[in-house]
Formats: structure tokens, C-alpha cells, sequence
């Protein structure tokens, strides 16, 4: 695994363009993830950096607490090729240098989660995808996931299955994520709009229920 970061690294700096590359960061009132609050109970800055060369993207996420949490803290790394128009694979590293027993990066051994996943755009409303952790942290649990998109607004149900799905999603096998999320714009200047978010997400497993609000910058 250790080999496989350092290509994600190496593909990051060789041959690149500046016009290839985007950037941006996300703030979110919580960071909650396929249905699950990470991290504590305060905002979330979220940058990213991405770099495309055709049907291949390589790219960088972050997500940093600012209630000052070391523990909710998170860098990960992906690589994703588009196979077709409507199917895309993706293979990302999921670091979390907080959590208890987690080693300096290149130690791979903790602190990593490796989840291989495949995307199929099956209309240009409905969405499915499939991931599963294939190393680390919770090897051998699946999530999946369908959405659809109509305008401002996205409807998704997401559910989990496999040995370790337990501990990496919930107490048991089933839906995790069930939710619709709003997206709109709000016009500060004649030639700037800020993008908005809100979303409704409910976990019957855990039985919990979040409503969260952020913006892009």
C-alpha cells in the first residue's frame, strides 16, 4: 500500500498543466458521511485539489474540525478513470492521523482505509454506486447507494453489507443513509454567487437524523 501512495504522489507532479488542476473548499455545519457524524459535533472545513487528464483524476480531500479536534481530522488521497461515458472505478486512501493508534502517513499500516469503488450513471437522473473497503480498517464491508438528481435537489438511499460492516457503518446490515440534499446560490455582487447547501439525512440504523447547512468557496 505504501507503493501505492507514492504513485498517487508521483502522478500529482509529473507532466502536469496548471490548467488541468481545480481547487476549492467546502464549509459544512457537520461532517456527516454516508450517514454517519465523523468526527465531533462542530463545523467542518473541507478543501480539495484535483487534477484531470482526460478520462483519469487524481485528487486530494481534506476534512478539519474547527472546534479544534485533532481526532476529527482527515486527508485522503484517490485516483478515478472514467471506462465509460456512464461507468467510472475509483480507488481511494482514507487517512485519518487522529485516530487513536494512527502512525505518521507513510505508515500504512494505521490509520488507513482502502476502498475500491465503481460509479454507473444509469440515466442522467439516477446514479448507483458500490464501494467496498478492501484493506485496513474494516476490510471486507460494502456500501451502496442510489440517487437521483432533478434540479436543485438529490434523493439517495445508501445501505451497508459484509463482515465488518457493523463496525465501519452501524450495528447491523441494512440502510444507513436516507436523505435528500438542496443545492442553490446566493447573489452577493453583480458577478458573484455563493453556492449553498442543506441536507436532510436520516440513519435508521443508528436512528438518528442530521440537518446540515454548508457553502463552497
Amino acid at each position: 500500500m505504501k507503493k501505492t501512495i507514492l504513485l498517487l504522489v508521483s502522478l500529482c507532479t509529473l507532466g502536469l498543466n496548471a490548467q488541468d488542476f481545480s481547487f476549492g473548499a467546502d464549509v459544512q455545519s457537520r461532517y456527516v458521511w454516508r450517514g454517519a457524524q465523523l468526527g465531533d459535533e462542530s463545523a467542518s472545513l473541507q478543501p480539495s485539489v484535483e487534477y484531470t487528464n482526460g478520462k483519469l483524476a487524481v485528487g486530494a480531500w481534506g476534512a478539519y474540525s474547527l472546534g479544534g479536534n485533532d481526532g476529527a481530522q482527515e486527508m485522503d488521497l484517490y485516483i478515478s478513470y472514467a471506462l465509460t461515458d456512464a461507468i467510472s472505478v475509483t480507488v481511494t486512501d482514507y487517512y485519518f492521523p487522529g485516530a487513536k493508534g494512527a502512525g505518521k502517513y507513510l505508515e500504512t499500516e494505521t490509520g488507513h482505509t482502502y476502498e475500491a469503488a465503481i460509479s454507473w450513471a444509469a440515466t442522467d437522473a439516477i446514479s448507483l454506486m458500490a464501494a467496498n473497503y478492501v484493506a485496513g480498517d474494516y476490510e471486507g464491508a460494502t456500501y451502496v447507494e442510489a440517487s437521483y438528481a432533478a434540479d436543485q435537489f438529490t434523493l439517495f438511499v445508501g445501505g451497508v453489507m459484509g463482515d465488518n460492516a457493523l463496525g465501519a457503518y452501524g450495528t447491523e446490515e441494512g440502510l444507513v443513509n436516507v436523505g435528500i440534499s438542496l443545492e442553490s446560490e446566493i447573489q452577493l455582487s453583480s458577478t458573484y454567487s455563493l453556492p449553498v447547501n442543506s441536507s436532510l439525512i436520516l440513519n435508521p440504523d443508528a436512528e438518528s437524523v442530521f440537518l446540515t447547512f454548508g457553502f463552497s468557496l
